[in-house]
């Protein structure tokens, strides 16, 4: 289904054809069992519109032409952005300590290269980046870029300006914190920025990754594609999975959640660690 087509059998208004419109232009899945949630959070457009429920804001979209109009707004709703800093504490381990430890950097000439292919707010994308700057301290001749992409422009711009609350960065390592975070001072007490130098060298940019091909570097060496797999259908995953691992430079890493480790069925991937997928060479 197109952003302007409904199917002929049903009325161009209801959960339903939302739900099935979201499918098939984002990917995430909403059951019926989402649906008090969904019509919670298009609550506050609802009013924003001067409109009286849900179903007048499916008639906008579906019958009366407002679908483009409003699809940030819709991305916003049926996303969820959860994020910490090195959650997941394991895989940041195993590329502090294999990948970059254990010199398995060195087999890529040139930029070493890093994508968050769900980066939200940033905090996975600059907990990376901490982690490649600490091994540029050690290894000068080691150069290194991150990018973060999402598809909700609101979380991007977040990302941007790299500021966060205290409680937010609590899982950054102490010496990691006093290197790479000043301290917001007077009406910005309480809350962090991530240094210049970090963030002149993690990029943002919106992708949706039901798109058909990515506007990203491929020969990748790390892409961490984490804890969004599982909004999707088998099929969708499938799919994504093979155009993110095409990204992958041959012996590169492939990062996804634990609870989606039993997704990941490429035959050029090998498992090398919990969630942890390495490209063959």
């Amino acid at each position: 289904m197109t952003m302007t087509e409904v199917s002929s059998g049903e009325a161009p208004l209801g959960f339903h054809t939302f739900a099935r419109m979201v499918h098939d232009t984002i990917g995430v899945c909403l059951p019926e069992g989402k649906r008090g949630m969904i019509e919670a959070r298009l609550s506050a457009r609802v009013r924003a519109l001067g409109l009286r429920d849900s179903q007048d804001y499916f008639r906008l979209l579906f019958a009366e032409g407002g679908l483009r109009g409003e699809m940030a707004h819709i991305e916003e709703t049926v996303t969820t952005n959860k994020t910490d800093f090195f959650r997941e504490v394991d895989h940041f381990n195993y590329l502090k300590d294999v990948i970059l430890g254990g010199g398995l950097w060195r087999n890529r000439a040139g930029t070493f290269k890093a994508w968050s292919a769900a980066s939200s707010s940033g905090a996975e994308s600059y907990s990376m980046a901490m982690l490649f700057a600490e091994h540029a301290i050690a290894y000068p001749d080691f150069s290194w870029g991150v990018l973060g992409t999402d598809i909700s422009g609101r979380v991007l711009e977040h990302a941007r300006r790299a500021i966060y609350s205290n409680n937010l960065l609590e899982p950054v390592p102490e010496p990691l914190r006093n290197r790479y975070l000043h301290q917001g001072q007077n009406e910005w007490s309480g809350k962090s920025r991530i240094v210049p130098a970090l963030r002149s060298r993690v990029k943002f940019q919106k992708l949706n990754l039901m798109n058909h091909d990515y506007d990203v570097d491929f020969n990748l060496d790390i892409i961490f594609l984490r804890n969004v797999l599982i909004y999707f259908d088998p099929d969708d995953q499938m799919a994504v999975l093979r155009k993110v691992g095409r990204h992958l430079a041959p012996g590169g890493h492939l990062f996804v959640g634990h609870s989606e480790s039993m997704v990941v069925r490429m035959p050029n991937f090998r498992q090398v660690a919990p969630a942890i997928y390495r490209k063959d060479i």
